[in-house]
């Protein structure tokens, strides 16, 4: 008796659980039933629509048959323009793949009545495409079968544009404005490897303020080293060619990835900033022997053997051996294991 006692609780209570399951879903499938029934009732009622939505109906012919005068003006029509004209026509682009597309959410959604979000390309009157967010439910009669589709659309086009800038300004270092540490080397590396297989010039150069930075933050103050480091940061992005690109490593290194660049021109835009470089600085209130406590290191991809590792290793050997030494100006150990190539300003 104790057993089939049990057996009977453990039921009743999952019948219990059952049901109440079942009674949640039935009410929120009558609730969302009425929904779509009021939003199908009459032409005139529309959803919340915000500025700048495109809402409109279809029937199961895919014509429009109804159309929110607001979100369609901006988009350059007049709801005369549109009722009773074929969807294909106007607002969505004549092609298979959207036929095909849209012939099967009907489908779906007359079989289960429901909403399906997803993204089309609406077009404008003078024939331009939008991406936009797109929000499609059936529109039901009296007895539940669907006679057609609604559509409110929400423009994405400029949400994408915002993202893509959200994603350059976190690539950037936020105190100079050049490229972060992360997002240069993983930059320098991929022009490395396209550079490597297509046989073309690349060159860096790196500004190492290490010494000069130390000597002011102590010397003068904290405040005037940053000023200092934004300052030659200014001058390097003001340098740069079109196409290149700048980054700051180690907080003190500034790096220039030159591309389509031999080590003559690395030269040459090494020596001309090493000048610019040692004027701001000068312009801080340091002495002119001091000002030129900067170490300017270049070096160009040596062939199909290169790598960026080694590439990177030689630009990070010579400057190390620079500061050691405290040989200050531009240096290159390029011309092999022999020393350094030194030209101060």
């Amino acid at each position: 008796m104790d057993i089939l006692a049990a057996v009977l609780a453990v039921t009743a209570a999952s019948f219990l659980m059952t049901s109440v399951f079942l009674f949640k879903t039935l009410r929120q499938t009558k609730a969302s039933l009425q929904e779509l029934l009021r939003e199908a009732e009459a032409p005139e009622q529309t959803p919340k629509i915000e500025t700048g939505d495109v809402y409109f109906k279809i029937d199961d012919a895919f014509n429009i048959s109804f159309v929110d005068e607001a979100g369609i003006r901006a988009l350059g029509y007049h709801a005369e323009d549109l009722i009773g004209r074929p969807l294909f026509d106007c607002l969505v682009e004549n092609s298979d793949a959207n036929k095909e597309f849209l012939t099967e959410t009907l489908s779906k959604l007359a079989k289960k009545q429901t909403t399906f979000n997803t993204q089309m390309l609406i077009r404008r009157a003078d024939g331009k495409n939008m991406l936009m967010l797109t929000r499609i439910r059936p529109i039901l009669d009296e007895i539940l079968q669907c006679r057609g589709l609604s559509f409110l659309c929400k423009d994405i086009s400029q949400a994408d544009k915002m993202q893509e800038k959200i994603k350059d300004y976190e690539a950037l270092d936020p105190f100079t404005d050049v490229l972060n540490e992360q997002t240069l080397e993983q930059r320098f590396e991929h022009d490395f490897k396209l550079a490597n297989r297509y046989n073309k010039e690349l060159s860096s150069i790196v500004i190492e303020l290490k010494d000069i930075y130390d000597f002011i933050a102590k010397g003068i103050d904290f405040e005037t080293a940053d000023k200092m480091l934004k300052d030659i940061s200014d001058i390097v992005l003001d340098a740069l060619p079109e196409g290149c690109y700048a980054g700051r490593v180690d907080k003190t290194k500034i790096v220039m990835v030159l591309k389509d660049a031999p080590r003559e021109q690395a030269l040459q835009k090494a020596v001309a900033l090493f000048g610019r470089a040692v004027e701001a600085v000068r312009a801080l209130r340091v002495d002119a022997a001091n000002a030129q406590m900067i170490v300017i290191a270049y070096s160009d991809r040596k062939g199909f053997t290169d790598s960026y590792d080694a590439m990177a290793g030689r630009l990070e050997r010579h400057i190390g051996m620079a500061l050691k030494q405290k040989e200050y100006g531009i240096v290159s150990s390029d011309r092999g294991k022999t020393g350094l190539e030194n030209i101060k300003g």
